[in-house]
């Protein structure tokens, strides 16, 4: 593969990961091979909770066994890849280049390896993913190798958050969508009801009404974490900086459990 296309290791491996799977490495590696891969999209306005629900969509997956791969596709902050070590960053310094380098890395990554991956995207990247889908035939090439692609749309109670969700669907018509509310970034206590003024504007409802909602807490903890510079892939590890409360600990991992456990159904199809 290109060097050009990734700043990163070329193989990742899921150590540190909670959600290694139970059992031998053969048997672990045969109920993998057995899955069918998916590339998962973070589409979202900056800001709004795109790459706390990749590394929730990571986690997900790895539980369901999938080899995953992250690709940090945002150039402008990054934000993946330094949550996740072994995420891979896409070389975005080229504006003209960032789709050739997502297609190597993916052909290289699902295609032959048959890996899933989540790309966090961001930037600006979004838009450029967007008019490529809308332009060229990426979804059957994807059914093509037996390979779902999937979008999740993360939105605050903001219009314009709802702008990129529309947009989101209807470059890609043929993908599989849904919704992640993110509850973190709405005022105060307000919780879900942030959301109704979204929610009833004509326009947007009659998108929203088609797609899954998944609704992602607010993360009590968030701040502290990242103070501590825990993550989440490796909350419980003996070795996290978050260990030395296992208050904050068992908070997180609650958090995460609701989380991946919303997402798993629209990521797998179950």
């Amino acid at each position: 593969m290109n060097t050009k296309s990734l700043k990163q290791q070329k193989h990742p491996t899921n150590q540190g990961s909670p959600a290694q799977s139970v059992g031998s490495d053969a048997e672990n590696q045969k109920a993998m091979a057995q899955v069918r891969p998916v590339i998962v999209f973070t589409f979202g306005k900056g800001g709004v909770g795109k790459t706390a629900t990749a590394q929730a969509a990571l986690i997900a997956l790895r539980e369901a066994g999938h080899q995953v791969v992250g690709i940090d596709a945002d150039g402008s902050n990054s934000s993946l890849k330094r949550q996740v070590a072994d995420a891979l960053l896409l070389d975005v310094n080229d504006p003209t280049e960032v789709i050739t380098n997502l297609e190597r890395s993916l052909i290289e990554l699902a295609f032959q390896q048959g890996h899933s991956v989540v790309v966090d995207t961001g930037g600006g990247i979004d838009k450029a993913i967007r008019q490529w889908f809308s332009t060229e035939d990426v979804m059957s090439i994807c059914q093509a190798h037996n390979i779902d692609v999937i979008a999740l749309s993360v939105i605050d109670s903001s219009m314009d958050s709802a702008a990129h969700v529309m947009e989101t669907v209807d470059a890609m018509p043929a993908a599989h969508h849904a919704l992640v509310m993110n509850l973190g970034h709405t005022p105060g206590s307000i919780g879900e009801k942030a959301f109704q003024p979204l929610f009833s504007d004509p326009e947007f409802s009659s998108y929203a009404a088609k797609l899954p909602h998944i609704v992602m807490p607010r993360l009590a903890d968030a701040v502290e974490l990242d103070a501590l510079g825990a993550r989440l892939h490796t909350i419980g590890d003996r070795n996290s900086p978050a260990a030395a409360n296992p208050f904050l600990v068992s908070r997180t991992k609650s958090w995460l459990s609701t989380v991946t456990g919303a997402l798993q159904p629209v990521l797998t199809g179950a």
